[in-house]
């Protein structure tokens, strides 16, 4: 799950790959290095064996009896489910402690590779799920807590949590205590203000990790990355890094081969895009987006994209009042290795949609469209602050079919008759949860073949409210949500290869 772990290995020199063993290595902290967790345990709980029964002679009767198959069975599922309940708590557990300075890693089976490329190992994913005054939080709302294991022969790990704004507003740095003051997206305050509480939009900078010109950034998705910085080893925050907003493309500012591809081609959708009414609605529902909820103008997608080809960095945003009206807008940002801007480009689809990954070619960038629609009835609970705000949001399985929009990159210098703004309609309905590999190939005739892989699962599956299995309601997770009858199995997430 990727917004448990968000990891990245930077390797400072590129490894001889036919000389990296294979053995397995274990690592655990050096001792007393971790507060062992306030946790439940599971037990076993047995009954005392019976007085043996005795004959008429007070002699020991002995019986032999066979066991049930079908019990031992049924009693071996049990204790399956009640391992599987519990290890998937452990995977959630509060870290309530860091290690500022960088501490060595005992081995305790194996050795580190004497050739193992040195460089230093990111992990980000939510670091407290419970506060001190009863509140949970579902685990995308969980504050980033960076982890660094720097590998040079040794290990070295620390670990630190993202000083974000609302980090600092929930815990005391003095006491260590956390008291949720913002609801997040995902979730519902017990011991916090509900109703009137606008304070949805929590950046926890938990969800990816991105090195880039020099740069160590923590991303979210829904606002601004924070910047880390690593030159003294201790993972402070620096703050914000206003990666789209300060950027604005002038002729002056593009470098030689870049593109000013803010066009009118690229701006507009079949007709006026889903105007009129919509951009009646847009202009009322932006300023209480931006004014009472604080939601950024655009919202950038925790998921970049790195041009090994041309060295530069890829990344797209969304309008804020996207989620809440039946059209979609995506600006694609490309940056080259010192964040100065090489071109931006518009697109606006007149479909209600929800991305959290996307991907690229040589020539193209490829969006699938997640088709959502707004739920009255839960927005009323959400607004009310008895149910989560996404609560506000579900998956809309009106058409049986998934859009894919494959759009141009260069429409300046890579020509297509083409019209972008038509989807392919793959032939089922997939949620599209991550994509990966994307290549084109081109045939003899000169026809272009897009290939991506992607893990998808089906909107029969997919829920807003049972995501990673938590239930607002009682703040516990059930990993049973990843189980599916019989027959069903292709409607759980699954790998699939796109053409």
């Amino acid at each position: 799950m990727e917004a448990i772990n968000a990891l990245h290995f930077f390797p400072t020199s590129k490894p001889n790959r036919s000389s990296l063993p294979t053995s397995k290595l274990y690592l655990k902290p050096a001792q007393n290095l971790l507060k062992q967790p306030n946790i439940h345990r599971v037990v076993s709980i047995t009954t005392p064996e019976p007085s043996p029964m005795l004959d008429q002679n007070h002699r020991p009767i002995n019986i032999t009896t066979n066991s049930n198959p079908c019990n031992d069975q049924l009693q071996e599922k049990i204790q399956e489910s009640v391992t599987a309940y519990w290890d998937y708590q452990f995977l959630f557990v509060s870290q309530r402690a860091e290690t500022v300075e960088p501490v060595q890693l005992q081995v305790v089976e194996g050795e580190v590779p004497s050739d193992f490329p040195p460089g230093t190992y990111y992990l980000t994913g939510p670091g407290i799920f419970s506060d001190d005054h009863g509140s949970t939080v579902h685990p995308l709302d969980g504050h980033g807590y960076l982890r660094a294991f720097k590998i040079d022969g040794d290990v070295q790990y620390s670990a630190k949590y993202i000083k974000t704004d609302a980090q600092k507003e929930e815990c005391n740095s003095e006491t260590g205590e956390w008291t949720f003051t913002y609801r997040g997206p995902f979730s519902v305050l017990r011991g916090g203000k509900k109703f009137g509480n606008t304070k949805v939009m929590k950046n926890v900078a938990n969800t990816s990790v991105l090195k880039w010109g020099g740069k160590l950034l923590c991303l979210w998705e829904g606002g601004d990355p924070y910047e880390i910085d690593i030159e003294n080893g201790h993972l402070d925050t620096v703050g914000i890094f206003d990666l789209i907003n300060r950027h604005h493309l002038q002729p002056e500012d593009v470098s030689p081969g870049g593109v000013n591809q803010i066009s009118e081609d690229a701006k507009e959708v079949s007709g006026d895009g889903g105007g009129g009414f919509w951009d009646f609605a847009s202009g009322v529902v932006k300023p209480i987006l931006h004014g009472i909820f604080k939601m950024p103008p655009k919202r950038l997608l925790s998921h970049y994209k790195i041009d090994p080809t041309l060295d530069r960095l890829l990344t797209v945003s969304c309008n804020a009042e996207d989620m809440l009206i039946p059209r979609s807008s995506f600006t694609f940002y490309e940056f080259d290795s010192n964040f100065k801007l090489l071109q931006k480009q518009e697109f606006d689809i007149p479909e209600h949609m929800m991305n959290h990954d996307w991907a690229f070619t040589e020539t193209h960038y490829v969006l699938f469209g997640n088709r959502i629609k707004l739920d009255v009835p839960g927005s009323m609970l959400a607004v009310c602050g008895l149910s989560p705000m996404i609560t506000a949001l579900s998956v809309n399985p009106n058409k049986p079919t998934s859009p894919i929009y494959v759009l141009p990159r260069f429409p300046d210098k890579v020509k297509s008759n083409r019209d972008w703004t038509t989807p392919v309609e793959a032939p089922s309905q997939m949620w599209v949860l991550h994509a990966g590999n994307a290549f084109e190939l081109t045939d003899q005739r000169g026809n272009l073949e897009i290939q991506i892989h992607a893990a998808i699962c089906s909107y029969k599956w997919f829920n807003f409210h049972k995501m990673f299995g938590y239930n607002w309601k009682t703040g516990k997770l059930d990993p049973s949500f990843m189980n599916a009858r019989n027959g069903q199995e292709n409607t759980l997430p699954h790998l699939v290869k796109v053409s």
